[in-house]
């Protein structure tokens, strides 16, 4: 976390990068100027016609002289001047996405969101200040003897991602692990920046962020995973079973629910004595029942359509088996 501009934890993974975006000593000295740009290549070439949400996050250095605006992405196909002129603002590139607020957070992570149609070109995307000085707004932080930077601006960059719209959160497959084990949820790959904040079933503080998280949970869990693409949020749900260890009332190779997608109501085979809670994937409870009997019909007519979680519990041992269901 402790580098030469500041110190700040990566907002997920092992690293960020420090980009410096804006330098006033061309004030005092006009041939002097420092300006970064931060390229990546991206995974795929982006589709024509279709439309995109940008997303990164900045933190601003903690020993930044300035706050700015207009941090922001430009998309292309490779043909930016990299090469020209280093150092100096390149306001003849127009980032698709950019902030128009000053951002002057050194504590937490500030996102910077926007959605923009691709032309079918572009394959990399470059990050940084493409405006003038004149054209930047800032505000003056201070100067710190020793370890600041006069003149300058920095920003650490972490967690990029550029994201098709309609793309929905996905957390995953449903898995089993044994007692003690932790396993991946989320994107198998690539999936660590996007901008997902992951939940318990339950809980509304979130535990986590990113595609694609590493969970340990004591017991069987239920975790929902929220995606924001420039403002449209969808959820996704995914059950981890432990394993326990010795003799179980309740037996997963016994339980059945069908079925699955279900209209009106659906059935639930092998929990006999157990109680049955119905979850949305944002853990509101809406049905609660005790199992009377082995075999119960379930009446869901009154819920919304979409995804929910059905909670089976036994009550003398606390096992509890998660089953995702879809209502129709």
């Amino acid at each position: 976390p402790l580098s030469a501009l500041g110190y700040q934890f990566p907002r997920t993974g092992n690293g960020y990068a420090n980009v410096w975006m804006y330098d006033d000593s061309d004030a005092a000295h006009p041939s002097v100027y420092q300006r970064d740009y931060l390229m990546g290549r991206l995974y795929h070439p982006l589709t024509a016609g279709q439309s995109y949400c940008v997303t990164f996050y900045v933190n601003e250095s903690n020993g930044a002289a300035f706050a700015i605006n207009h941090i922001g992405a430009y998309l292309d196909d490779g043909s930016i001047d990299t090469n020209s002129f280093c150092g100096l603002p390149h306001p003849q590139y127009t980032p698709q996405v950019y902030e128009l607020a000053i951002i002057n957070d050194t504590l937490g992570w500030t996102k910077i969101q926007g959605s923009f149609t691709a032309n079918g070109t572009e394959r990399y995307i470059t990050i940084g200040n493409f405006f003038s000085r004149i054209a930047t707004d800032t505000i003056w932080r201070y100067h710190t003897s020793g370890g600041g930077h006069g003149a300058a601006s920095c920003y650490e960059v972490d967690d990029v991602s550029v994201i098709a719209t309609g793309t929905t959160a996905y957390a995953g497959r449903d898995t089993t692990i044994h007692a003690g084990d932790s396993t991946y949820i989320g994107i198998d790959s690539n999936g660590e920046g996007m901008p997902c904040l992951w939940y318990t079933l339950g809980e509304p503080t979130p535990i986590d962020s990113g595609g694609r998280i590493r969970v340990h949970p004591a017991g069987t869990t239920t975790y929902i995973v929220a995606m924001d693409l420039c403002g449209t949020i969808t959820y996704d749900t995914v059950v981890v079973t432990v394993a326990d260890v010795g003799m179980n009332k309740l037996n997963e190779q016994f339980l059945h629910i069908y079925p699955n997608p279900a209209k009106d109501n659906f059935t639930i085979e092998g929990a006999l004595g157990c109680e049955v809670r119905i979850y949305n994937v944002v853990g509101q409870s809406f049905n609660k029942l005790l199992m009377t009997t082995n075999k119960e019909i379930i009446d869901i007519s009154d819920l919304s359509k979409g995804v929910y979680i059905v909670e089976v519990c036994e009550p003398e041992t606390g096992q509890h088996i998660n089953k995702k269901i879809i209502k129709e």
